[in-house]
């Protein structure tokens, strides 16, 4: 499995000098946007983290962020019907979650409308969408396919997806900044309850295109992969693995009552005790 993910890999790598990538999706207007959406993210996160402490505030810029990324994924309709005479283009991925970010973004805006922030549900989509969509994010921004096709910023298709990855990246890592979630060995089985979460989604799309004789769009790329020749949802899975035996290990260093599994003893006793 690691030997096939590295082998893929390299393959991508090469593939990527053959065809002078550099030329295309890390033109000057790229790298120029990465900078930009990387200082504006890392300075609204030390503003956020300075100024707003109590909750209220908290919450009104997660449900921004949230909300902002949806409205920027739908803009171009928008965009396209007054600059098109009145028609406008629906995308696949407008229509239903296609690929893993369109799942995240509808995630966080499902995380940042619960009014319990403490609650079951919040915790699981919080974690996940802190892990997935920094993922997600980083790979929208820097390795976008949709720029490697079209690559100029002057497209507003092309500009509103780098835009929204970049919305949907500050607020995911918010959740964290925010105080929102914390890190915690727990944290590996909500990404597998997101990941299950993602292939139910793919699983769906794609039979729903079967069923009205419309080629699947490989939802959530269970097929396939833009970027190395394993599907996501596998390195998701795979990535689970190592983030609960890396977080197991920390925990190892802290007292025995503090550790996660000493908690988990700690709520069974407390259930039995109460009547």
């Amino acid at each position: 499995m690691i030997f096939k993910i590295i082998l893929s890999s390299a393959r991508f790598v090469e593939n990527c000098r053959k065809q002078d990538y550099n030329q295309f999706m890390f033109n000057l207007q790229h790298i120029l946007y990465m900078v930009i959406s990387a200082a504006v993210s890392v300075t609204i996160l030390v503003l956020a983290k300075k100024y707003a402490t109590d909750d209220l505030s908290k919450n009104r810029i997660l449900k921004f962020l949230a909300i902002i990324t949806v409205m920027i994924h739908y803009s171009n309709l928008w965009v396209d019907y007054f600059a098109n005479g009145g028609t406008a283009t629906l995308e696949n991925n407008q229509l239903l979650p296609v690929y893993p970010c369109n799942a995240v973004m509808w995630m966080l805006l499902v995380a940042s409308l619960q009014r319990k922030k403490g609650s079951l549900l919040f915790q699981i989509l919080g974690e996940f969408c802190f892990y997935a969509g920094i993922i997600c994010g980083v790979l929208g921004i820097v390795l976008n396919t949709n720029f490697d096709n079209n690559p100029t910023l002057a497209d507003y298709d092309i500009l509103k997806g780098l835009l929204s990855h970049s919305t949907m990246l500050l607020g995911c890592i918010y959740m964290l900044v925010g105080g929102f979630i914390q890190i915690r060995v727990f944290n590996a089985v909500s990404v597998i309850v997101g990941l299950g979460t993602m292939l139910a989604c793919g699983v769906g799309v794609n039979a729903l295109y079967e069923h009205f004789g419309m080629e699947a769009p490989d939802g959530m790329w269970l097929k396939s992969n833009p970027y190395i020749g394993v599907p996501p949802l596998l390195l998701g899975f795979v990535f689970a693995l190592l983030l609960f035996v890396v977080l197991h290990i920390r925990d190892l260093r802290l007292p025995i009552e503090e550790r996660w599994y000493s908690k988990i003893n700690r709520r069974k006793e407390h259930e039995r005790i109460i009547p």
